[in-house]
């Protein structure tokens, strides 16, 4: 099923915040594939209610930013009921109530209490429930290759597996909002400076890695090269931007500048992946 736009925040004619989420109807479960997109959509929304978080903290756009990690929040919360009626056996189930409870005892980081103080431990929670959700994500995964290996016992784990793309192009999206969020700590030095460095290094590392691989998937069609190239051109602007993020050593206006451009292009290659990612989720 296709996914459908849940929420749009507009800011003078510039889409500021588009977020698709699945509209699962009652007593309808999801196909495996939808089920393992979602799940990683909930990857990406730790991050993105993160980097909202931070950007307030950061005085970046207060009104527009706190509007999307609400809205995060929401879907988020929605989502975790739809995983948790899909879930295809008792042991994702399981992790998917682990992650609802994890959510419920710590989301009172993010009402309203917008400082320095509060972005640290934003920071430490926000690792344990990416990792919490990314279990969710490998569980379905492994559960549908071996759905996949008994339909076609030639069929291995690999990058052509349907369920391990899938995975992949979602965890882009990811990415994308990591990349954000570590860049907006590491530029105003809140938390241990070499270890934000350390973390935006790394997920641009696997952002670029992952890429890689998409590009040469053999289950590529055409809409979907199209959409990976919309994603590569901006991501060339992007990393230059990070690059001169990277390189400033003032919070001036100019690294506001920068970093809001990088921010716009981050929204831009995360729609773009949300696209490639159900275009694989169509494939099955």
């Amino acid at each position: 099923m296709q996914f459908i736009i849940l929420l749009i925040l507009v800011l003078g004619t510039n889409v500021s915040f588009a977020t698709t989420v699945g509209t699962t109807p009652e007593n309808a479960k999801m196909s495996i594939y939808e089920t393992i997109n979602k799940a990683g959509y909930q990857r990406m929304l730790t991050q993105r209610i993160a980097k909202s978080y931070m950007a307030i903290v950061c005085n970046l756009d207060h009104e527009k930013q706190e509007e999307h990690l609400k809205g995060s929040a929401k879907i988020f919360e929605k989502n975790l009921e739809d995983l948790d009626y899909s879930a295809p056996n008792e042991a994702i189930q399981t992790k998917v109530h682990y992650v609802k409870t994890l959510w419920q005892k710590n989301k009172f980081l993010y009402k309203n209490v917008y400082t320095e103080e509060n972005a640290l431990k934003v920071l430490t929670f926000n690792n344990e429930i990416l990792k919490a959700c990314d279990d969710v994500v490998l569980l379905l995964e492994e559960y549908a290759i071996k759905n996949e290996a008994s339909r076609n016992k030639k069929n291995k784990k690999s990058t052509h597996s349907l369920s391990s793309i899938i995975n992949f192009s979602g965890k882009q999206r990811m990415l994308t909002q990591r990349i954000l969020l570590f860049s907006l700590a590491n530029s105003y030095s809140i938390g241990d400076k070499e270890l934000q460095v350390a973390c935006l290094k790394e997920s641009i590392r696997a952002f670029e890695e992952l890429f890689r691989a998409l590009i040469s998937c053999s289950k590529n069609t055409a809409e979907i090269d199209e959409e990976l190239d919309v994603s590569s051109k901006a991501w060339v602007e992007m990393k230059k931007e990070l690059n001169n993020i990277l390189s400033s050593e003032n919070n001036t206006a100019e690294l506001k500048e920068q970093l809001a451009k990088m921010m716009q292009l981050g929204e831009e290659i995360l729609f773009s992946f949300d696209e490639v990612a159900f275009l694989y989720e169509r494939e099955q």
